[in-house]
């Protein structure tokens, strides 16, 4: 790796961190950071490799960027992509001062919340909090307030981001050079930089016609729905039909086509792409009986955790799931992660520090590394669905607050307790992103890229705090600026009073552990294990165990179609025009993929020249 890319993805991290706030805060447009594929850093790829890459093999060519160069900025500008919005700036913002902003006589939350919130993690000035919502008008940002939030978060920040990429590293030898996964995602950033010899000043992939093929198919339909919001009288593309049905207790299903997740899901075994979209089929009978014959299981476990006797159900039969996944995974590796004792150190020093923080936040000391236990659980194994499945954006079906709350119970946890859990949403809540995706992509690519392990974990790291640096910067100059209420109402109306609702109903009637959670979290374990057991054991058998961790969360409704598609299409190319025919078909994949990445970054940077407001092409 070199200073200059190393410096260049430095500045394009901050870049990012300052300009994706803008994107999703005031403009509200295309959502480039709100997916594990991160968008933002394919846009600018992209555009590096057909503009000033370009030019420079042209004019300069001794000035222009390696293919190992172009990786590391990549990756750098992936991992810092997750940071400004929803993966960690947008809730730390809203749910650190929601308690305090939207605390009225009615709720009680100055009396019941606000004395137990811990002051080096959370902003108390209430004038402070006051001008964030509403504008400091002439007023100087009060960074004497804002000052100790902020470095509290940025160490917590450090630590996960060691822990994230040291986890990642135990792992890089079985799941790269064993099991040898294909990280689809990473497949489409290779194809874009590949170099045949320094011959040519593109890729290959840019000069063949098929790829612009499926590169303007997207292109020019999202570009229909967006030109819509300038033009009404232009006709909208949106193939997204709702099954309606008066079955309770049973999703909705919907059939949707999405461009990014038909592509990635054709670089993956048939196998495993039959088996996404038929569990979620599945499933739904499943919510039926499920709701019929447990009603009494209609556990309430806060945001982003299923609720009902369904939602519930599934959810803990997911996280037992996710924990025999990752312990097999573990079990299986234990050698080789035996022989990375740095990374050991290094996991624990971060995870450690974790662990503290979350415990000073008021959580009680013995539940702390419960709650970073299941972080690392849920993140492994999303993080495996992107790595072996192709699943660009996944989110589970419980997060460790709900699992934490079933599994100790309120009355163990306490009103202090409780309020540094509901702190824990902050960073590991809504897993639209979630930085160990992309951080585990950056490291199969440093290994495709022979970059030394030392100097490619300090880059990722380092993208990620400037990435929060920028977001800090913006943010505050945005809320001050414009008032956090005349931006996005997601983050600033809606996420604040998020954990603070929750944790005021269950302080209200609080309750002891779920013996019910422990139970279904054993089915789920079990399920998991006898499906890992058929599909290493029988040839025949069909089902994928990855479609079963997978179909507990909501947005698998709004995959599932897509993985049917990219199930469909691979299986009649290989039938009928073999190798050859796929080889074929992942040229225009790639293409569809790249134009569905790009495509929302084009649209984005007109709105912003013409100031509009809202025009969103779905990425995820």
């Amino acid at each position: 790796m070199t200073r200059r890319a190393f410096i260049l993805g430095g500045m394009l991290s901050v870049g990012i961190g300052l300009i994706l706030p803008v994107t999703e805060f005031l403009i509200q447009g295309t959502r480039l950071g709100l997916s594990s594929a991160t968008p933002a850093a394919f846009f600018l790829l992209f555009v590096m490799v057909v503009g000033p890459q370009y030019a420079l093999k042209r004019l300069r060519p001794g000035w222009a960027l390696t293919r190992v160069e172009l990786l590391v900025v990549f990756s750098m500008t992936m991992v810092a992509t997750v940071v400004p919005t929803r993966g960690f700036g947008g809730p730390f913002f809203s749910m650190t001062t929601g308690a305090t902003y939207y605390a009225t006589d009615e709720n009680e939350w100055d009396l019941r919340i606000r004395p137990h919130l811990p002051s080096s993690a959370v902003p108390l000035d209430r004038n402070a909090v006051r001008l964030m919502y509403e504008g400091f008008e002439r007023d100087p940002v009060p960074w004497e307030a804002w000052a100790r939030p902020l470095i509290w978060w940025a160490v917590f920040v450090l630590a996960m981001a060691v822990a994230v990429v040291a986890a990642m590293h135990l792992l890089r030898r079985a799941w790269i050079q064993q099991e040898r996964l294909i990280f689809p995602i990473s497949q489409v950033a290779l194809a874009l930089v590949e170099d045949d010899g320094g011959k040519a000043r593109v890729a290959p992939i840019l000069r063949t016609p098929l790829f612009w093929v499926g590169f303007l198919l997207p292109v020019v339909l999202e570009s229909l729905n967006a030109l819509n919001r300038y033009f009404p009288q232009i006709p909208r593309f949106e193939p997204r039909w709702v099954i309606r049905h008066s079955i309770p207790y049973v999703t909705q299903p919907v059939i949707r086509l999405n461009f990014l997740m038909v592509g990635f899901a054709y670089f993956i075994e048939s196998q495993l792409s039959f088996s996404l979209w038929a569990f979620f089929l599945l499933s739904l009978p499943a919510q039926w009986a499920y709701g019929r014959l447990f009603q009494g299981h209609a556990e309430v476990l806060g945001p982003w955790t299923g609720s009902g006797p369904a939602g519930a159900i599934m959810a803990h039969q997911q996280m037992g799931a996710m924990l025999t996944l990752v312990f097999a995974m573990a079990w299986l590796a234990r050698r080789s992660i035996a022989a990375e004792r740095g990374q050991l150190i290094l996991f624990a020093a971060g995870a450690g520090a974790m662990c503290i923080m979350v415990t000073l936040m008021g959580v009680p000391a013995w539940v702390s590394p419960l709650v970073v236990g299941a972080a690392m659980v849920i993140w492994v194994s999303l993080t495996r669905l992107m790595a072996q499945a192709g699943i660009a954006t996944m989110v589970p079906a419980i997060v460790p607050l709900g699992f934490v709350v079933s599994t100790v119970g309120v009355t163990e946890l306490g009103a202090a307790g409780m309020v540094g859990m509901a702190l824990t949403l902050v960073w590991v809540g809504d897993l639209l992103t979630y930085l160990m995706a992309p951080a585990a992509t950056g490291i199969y690519l440093h290994h495709r890229a022979s970059v030394r392990r030392g100097s490619g974990s300090a880059s990722l790291v380092t993208a990620v705090m400037l990435s929060l640096a920028g977001c800090y910067v913006m943010t505050l100059y945005l809320t001050g600026t414009y008032g956090g209420l005349n931006l996005h109402p997601q983050y600033f109306q809606t996420f604040p009073a998020l954990p603070w609702k929750f944790v005021e109903s269950k302080l209200h009637a609080p309750a002891g552990p779920s013996l019910w959670g422990y139970a279904w979290t054993g089915v789920g374990a079990a399920a998991m294990l006898l499906l890992t057991f058929a599909h290493r054991t029988f040839v025949w058998w069909p089902l994928h165990p990855l479609g079963y961790l997978a179909q507990g969360g909501w947005i698998v409704n709004q995959l599932w179609f897509s993985f049917f598609i990219a199930w469909a299409a691979k299986l009649s190319v290989l039938r009928l025009a073999g190798a050859r025919g796929y080889a074929t078909g992942r040229v225009f994949f790639i293409g569809v993929i790249v134009g569905m990445l790009v495509v929302g970054g084009l649209w984005l940077a007109v709105d912003a020249m013409t100031g509009m407001q809202g025009n969103r092409i779905r990425i995820y």
